[in-house]
């Protein structure tokens, strides 16, 4: 570990215990308390001899300043001692620090696009709130590899997991049904953002898998498939989207589109199991802001999580050259006291 003893930018630290600073206050009384002990005038001790030194100014008390300064150097050591217990670390290597732990985390966004999505009980459509919401999302984790994965009756990859949010929102902004056969196959959609993480390396794997039908299409099982995730300890948010009983739905007719209601049906037991398998939570939303309040939920969770598998060791502390400085400028104080002030009784 390599010390710098020069360089101490102390207003760029932040300290784990400010309480500590409360500790200062004992030195000015220190300082007081010295200064009235150790007169700087007046006269040295010496011999009376017939002279005329007495009609003089007052002298200064050389040896009394010295004694003065030496103790204000031990105060100086004090202060670097307490400014090393208060544990100093610097902002830069804090903000490098959480950088890198935060970096690790990969997320893969498994959005169904079948033909319910368009369903008005959000406005102006769950699709395009669905979408909305994910890009704020995004947004907020600027660090993370995020991917996405569009299914309706199949599956597809539209962006591999990537630092390119630009290109990654831009990506969403074109989502839109019928994009392949219709249907849901939400153990299809799972397992192609499987396919996206399995190989990761990174220490926190996540899928976030939205729904807003039952699962009636694909060839793979969802509960298999949210076994499979576990086995790549991948974990599994869950979200099913759409207000509870009817919601309005467009219809091509001959006069045109119109409005349909369609019964909103969430096959809500099986989003908990897999939410349960892969150790995570299972959501609902009935609209934009509970949708929005959910990934902000997720957010924080999987924050929570990164600095639990991670800040097993805090940033670079930062105390070991003020406390050098400390031992130094109180060894140096002991020095002079014991030599050039030393009394002799």
């Amino acid at each position: 570990m390599k010390i710098d003893l020069f360089d101490i930018p102390i207003l760029e630290y932040t300290f784990v215990h400010k309480e500590l600073f409360w500790l200062f206050l004992i030195l000015p009384i220190l300082f007081i308390w010295n200064w009235k002990k150790e007169k700087i005038t007046g006269e040295f001790q010496r011999i009376n001899l017939s002279s005329l030194d007495g009609f003089k100014s007052e002298s200064i008390n050389w040896i009394a300043l010295f004694k003065h300064l030496n103790f204000t150097l031990f105060l100086v050591g004090i202060g670097f001692v307490i400014l090393a217990l208060a544990r100093p670390h610097d902002e830069k290597d804090i903000e490098e620090y959480k950088k890198k732990n935060i970096e690790g985390i990969d997320i893969v966004l498994a959005m169904d696009v079948s033909g319910s999505m368009l369903a008005e009980d959000f406005k102006p459509n769950r699709l395009e709130s669905a979408k909305k919401v994910a890009a704020d999302f995004i947004e907020e984790r600027p660090s993370d590899r995020i991917g996405l994965v569009l299914y309706e009756g199949e599956a597809y990859t539209k962006i591999p997991l990537t630092t390119d949010h630009n290109l990654l929102k831009h990506a969403l902004e074109e989502v839109e049904t019928g994009m392949v056969a219709q249907g849901t196959a939400i153990g299809t959609g799972l397992v192609t953002a499987i396919n996206r993480l399995q190989n990761s390396d990174a220490k926190s794997k996540v899928i976030i898998l939205l729904t807003d039908g039952v699962n009636n299409s694909g060839e793979v099982d969802p509960i298999t498939a949210a076994q499979i995730a576990k086995e790549y300890g991948i974990r599994v948010y869950t979200i099913g989207i759409g207000k509870e009983g009817l919601a309005p739905y467009p219809v091509q007719s001959v006069f045109g589109t119109v409005m349909q209601n369609i019964e909103v049906n969430i096959d809500e037991a099986l989003l908990e199991n897999i939410a349960e398998i892969t150790g995570t939570k299972y959501f609902r939303a009935q609209n934009q802001d509970e949708l929005k309040e959910i990934y902000e939920e997720i957010d924080v969770l999987e924050k929570s999580k990164v600095r639990v598998l991670e800040f097993k060791t805090d940033p670079p502390e930062k105390f070991y050259a003020l406390l050098i400085w400390g031992l130094i400028l109180i060894g140096l104080h002991k020095i002079i006291a014991n030599t050039a002030l030393k009394s002799i009784p």
